[in-house]
């Protein structure tokens, strides 16, 4: 049994794993109590976009995007690192889906939205066949860096100096869950085997696995798999904690 006291933290697991015909792209979105009590969740379905609607956690009002992926099959995934005043991090998901289209699209992108707004912190992975950006914003910094190989993020930056206020536990959760999910996409090939990997306990179940189950009620409250291959894209999710439940697949932008 863990013995830690939980304060309010919102925690999520994302990544990119690349396969011999594509990419598996997820996100195990992890919620605290409060916006759970209240849950909207809405897709946002267009000829050109398909996304998981966003939340500023600091007002737990609707923003942005938390994952999606757009018809130039670029994709994008956050966590969060650190709540303020400012502008969530979900608005700039939702900028990248609507306006980058290729790989040099995303510094451009990117620094044209910080130069217009101050940031919650936040951690954003943006990837497609081939190419991956990691992004860290806080305030009006923010850092952007290609990344060459499979990778897991968690919420604490690697590159911006900032460092928030952060409970035991939620620093723990993010150490753990990084480790166990950058160790375990080395030997993930399938979108089964990602699914195994998205419902972890490793080290048990609790609040510092994968599959999280907080003390306060809050944890993952959902779970995401974006698929590329060859012509197929197809989005598998289920809401919940992933091992009590099946994923659902949609196939997208499909002739």
């Amino acid at each position: 049994m863990q013995e830690f006291a939980v304060e309010p933290q919102t925690e999520c697991t994302v990544g990119v794993i690349y396969t011999n015909s594509g990419l598996l792209f997820f996100k195990n979105r992890d919620l605290q109590r409060e916006f759970l009590v209240n849950r909207r969740t809405v897709y946002r379905s267009t000829p050109e976009i398909y996304a998981l609607e966003g939340a500023n956690l600091k007002t737990l009002e609707s923003a942005g995007v938390s994952i999606g992926i757009n018809k130039h099959r670029i994709c994008v995934a956050n966590t969060h690192v650190d709540s303020t005043e400012d502008v969530t991090y979900d608005v700039l998901c939702e900028t990248v889906l609507n306006k980058v289209k290729s790989k040099s699209d995303v510094p451009k992108i990117v620094k044209e939205f910080m130069d217009l707004n101050t940031v919650q912190g936040g951690r954003i992975l943006i990837s497609s066949l081939g190419w991956t950006y990691l992004v860290e914003v806080y305030k009006k910094d923010f850092i952007v860096k290609e990344i060459d190989s499979d990778i897991a993020i968690t919420n604490r930056f690697d590159y911006l100096s900032h460092e928030p206020e952060k409970s035991k536990v939620s620093e723990n959760s993010s150490n753990n869950r990084l480790e166990v999910a950058n160790q375990m996409i080395k030997d993930i090939t399938t979108i089964g085997e990602l699914k195994s990997m998205l419902r972890s306990h490793f080290p048990e179940k609790g609040e510092l696995s994968i599959c999280n189950h907080r003390q306060d009620g809050g944890g993952t409250e959902s779970s995401h798999i974006i698929q590329i291959q060859g012509e197929y894209i197809g989005w598998s999710s289920l809401f919940g904690p992933p091992c009590e439940n099946d994923y659902n697949t949609v196939q997208l932008f499909f002739q």
